[in-house]
C-alpha cells in the first residue's frame, strides 16, 4: 500500500491530536466554548432525559390542630431531546504522498488538514446551534442528518424572530400544556442602550438574585459597540477569562455581552448557562481520527472527526431573546 497507515495514524496521535484541548474545537463560538468545556456527558439511550422541576410540594404555617394535607403532588417533569451529530472528513491521497515527502513534510500538511476539519466543524456547529433543527434540516442537503435543536427552537421563533404557536413541543413538551415552559421573548422594537438592557436581564430570570438571571448575552458587534458607547470610560470592564480565550466583551451586571458573527442582526441572545448544557454522548466526543483506505483506492487514506450529542435546556424561563433591537440614531 503506497499511503502507510500505520505511519499517518502514529503522526496523528504522537505529533497532533493527542496535543490538542477539545476546546480548540470552539474558539470561534462563546456559547459552545462555555458548554462544552464543562465537559457534561450523557452515556447514551434513545432520547437524551432533562428532568425538570416546575412544582411545589404542600408546605405553610400550621397550629397545633392542623391537618397537614398528604396526597402527592406532581414536582417533577422531564424533557426529551434526539440527539444531534456532526462530523468532519480528512483525507491523504497519492498527490499528497508524492508532493509532500518526508516525515515533516507530512505532519504538517496532516496538521493544515486537521486545522481545516475543525473550521469546518466549527462553521457548521457555530451556526447550526441558533436555528430550529427544522430549518437546519430545510437548508441541508442531508435529509438524515441530525442537527442542532438550536436556540430558535428553545425560544419557540422562526428564522425571523416570529414568536411560533405555544402548541409546538420542544423537549416533546409544549408551552400550551405546561405554562411554566413558555419562553421570554422580546418582539418589539427596542434601541440599544443601558435601559434596554436591564429591560432584557428583568423579564428573563427565575427570581431576582444574580444566578436567576441570564449570565452571558450574545449579539451582533454593531449592538455591542453600541451599548459600551452608552458607558462612562472609567465603567467599562470585560470577563477577563473570556478575553483570555479570545472572545471580545463588555460587562453588563456582571455578566458579558459577547459579539458573535453568526448571530443574526438586531438579535440579543440571554442566556443562563445555569440551566442550559450541550451534553456530548460518551463516545463520540469528537472522535480520534482512524485512517483507513478504500478497497478500490489504496493511493487513498480518509478519516474523520465525529461529535455527537445535542444543546438541551432544564428551564426555558431563564433566558430571554429580544428580536428587533437597533443602534440608536
Amino acid at each position: 500500500m503506497a499511503l502507510n497507515l500505520t505511519e499517518i495514524q502514529a503522526a496523528t496521535d504522537d505529533y497532533i491530536y493527542n496535543h490538542q484541548p477539545v476546546d480548540i474545537y470552539f474558539k470561534s463560538n462563546v456559547l459552545l466554548f462555555k458548554l462544552l468545556k464543562l465537559g457534561k456527558k450523557y452515556n447514551g439511550g434513545k432520547k437524551i432525559q432533562t428532568n425538570l422541576e416546575y412544582g411545589e410540594t404542600h408546605s405553610g404555617s400550621y397550629g397545633p390542630k392542623s391537618e397537614m394535607p398528604i396526597s402527592k403532588k406532581e414536582i417533577f417533569n422531564a424533557a426529551f431531546f434526539e440527539y444531534a451529530a456532526y462530523f468532519a472528513t480528512l483525507t491523504m491521497d497519492m498527490d499528497d504522498e508524492l508532493i509532500n515527502n518526508g516525515d515533516l513534510a507530512i505532519i504538517n500538511l496532516l496538521q493544515g488538514k486537521l486545522k481545516n476539519a475543525e473550521k469546518s466543524i466549527r462553521k457548521t456547529m457555530s451556526t447550526e446551534i441558533y436555528e430550529r433543527r427544522s430549518d437546519n434540516l430545510a437548508a441541508g442537503s442531508d435529509a438524515n442528518a441530525k442537527p442542532f435543536n438550536g436556540l430558535h427552537d428553545m425560544f419557540g421563533i422562526d428564522s425571523s424572530g416570529n414568536k411560533l404557536a405555544d402548541t409546538i413541543q420542544y423537549g416533546e413538551i409544549a408551552a400550551a400544556d405546561m405554562p411554566d415552559w413558555k419562553a421570554n421573548v422580546i418582539t418589539t422594537e427596542k434601541t440599544m442602550s443601558f435601559a434596554t438592557m436591564q429591560e432584557i436581564r428583568r423579564t428573563a430570570g427565575l427570581d431576582v438574585t444574580a444566578e436567576g438571571k441570564p449570565d452571558i448575552y450574545i449579539t451582533v458587534e454593531d449592538l455591542v459597540d453600541a451599548f459600551e458607547r452608552t458607558l462612562q470610560v472609567q465603567a467599562r470592564y470585560s470577563d477577563k477569562k473570556l478575553l483570555d480565550a479570545g472572545f471580545d466583551n463588555i460587562l453588563f451586571k456582571g455578566a458579558p455581552i459577547v459579539p458573535d458573527s453568526k448571530c443574526r442582526s438586531g438579535f440579543i441572545y440571554g442566556l443562563n448557562t445555569r440551566y442550559l448544557d450541550v451534553l456530548t454522548h460518551s463516545k463520540r466526543n469528537f472522535t480520534k481520527p482512524q485512517w483507513q483506505s478504500p478497497i478500490r483506492q489504496p493511493d487513498t487514506a480518509t478519516a474523520n472527526i465525529r461529535w455527537a450529542g445535542n444543546l438541551v435546556c432544564t428551564n426555558r424561563k431563564a433566558h430571554i431573546v429580544a428580536t428587533n433591537v437597533v443602534e440608536p440614531a
